[in-house]
């Protein structure tokens, strides 16, 4: 199973997730939500099967509504990484607490553009998994890290 948990995988694990989800015309929804594991699913048609599972293990904090959907942003990045300054400087403001032996990192959804990220779309967590499905054999395979 593919699990980031370096910064230099999660920043290509999500490079090449923006690079394959480009204009895709996927539908995210928050599947569940808990101090463990941020939940959500990507799809063209909830109907018929999922596409891709995404899954931000051991959250320290987000904002995004645990019954939360949105429609991708098409012709833009869909998650970004948060900037050193940027992590830090939400972790101060929301006086967010994160063990001194955890590794941590930030990500955004785009549910309402990155620059909006103390509003919505802001997770941190510990690790990043990514898994995306075969839609006609509903069968999961792995999102490799490198071309």
């Amino acid at each position: 199973m593919p699990t980031f948990s370096t910064l230099e995988d999660i920043q290509k694990a999500i490079q090449l997730f923006n690079k394959h989800a480009y204009n895709a015309g996927f539908e995210f929804k928050v599947y569940s939500s808990e101090a463990s594991c941020l939940y959500i699913q990507a799809s063209f048609d909830f109907g018929y099967y999922v596409n891709v599972d995404i899954e931000c293990r051991e959250v320290f904090y987000t904002n995004i509504d645990p019954k939360a959907s949105w429609p991708d942003a098409w012709h833009n990045d869909q998650v970004f990484l948060l900037t050193d300054d940027e992590l830090e400087n939400i972790i101060d403001f929301r006086e967010i607490t994160i063990p001194a032996d955890k590794p941590y990192f930030g990500i955004v959804f785009n549910i309402i553009g990155k620059d909006n990220y103390f509003i919505n779309g802001t997770v941190i967590c510990s690790s990043l998994y990514i898994s995306w499905r075969h839609p006609n054999k509903n069968e999961e395979y792995e999102f490799h890290t490198l071309e």
